[in-house]
């Protein structure tokens, strides 16, 4: 799979979270689950649109350590969140982008298992998986 690397604009989004690590992928698909049981995007007070980020940030080392999981929508940065959501602010930078094709969320994990195998000179800040309206899912992953 290849990738190219992007400048992305800094943005900020707003949804329900949860501590994990890869050796816990079923907290991933739990929170996945619930997300969607309260609506999906719907349920994201002042959300900018419909598409769905699913943030990977606030890391204790590299992609094998934990890190939190935020999976909402992109809003304003003055948004109040409702209680059990959290915002994060995703900072402008470069991003090794990876579109993810095939089934979900099989596609997804086939996207970050390249991602991992690839020699990429990671930050480990925020990464995310980006669901937009028009169907296409791709993966960026924070790079220098």
């Amino acid at each position: 799979m290849s990738y190219e690397i992007l400048e992305e604009r800094a943005f900020t989004v707003a949804g329900i979270f949860a501590r994990v690590s890869n050796a816990t992928p079923e907290l991933i698909g739990d929170l996945w689950r619930r997300f969607l049981t309260m609506g999906g995007a719907q349920a994201i007070e002042g959300r900018r649109n419909d598409s769905v980020y699913c943030i990977y940030c606030e890391y204790e080392g590299d992609f094998n350590a934990p890190y939190t999981v935020v999976i909402g929508c992109a809003v304003d940065g003055d948004v109040r969140v409702a209680k059990g959501m959290k915002k994060v602010q995703i900072a402008a930078g470069r991003f090794a982008v990876l579109r993810a094709t095939g089934e979900l969320p099989m596609g997804v994990f086939e996207a970050w298992s390249e991602a991992w195998a690839t020699p990429l000179d990671r930050l480990y800040d925020a990464d995310f998986d980006r669901y937009g309206v028009d169907g296409v899912v791709t993966v960026h992953v924070g790079v220098r």
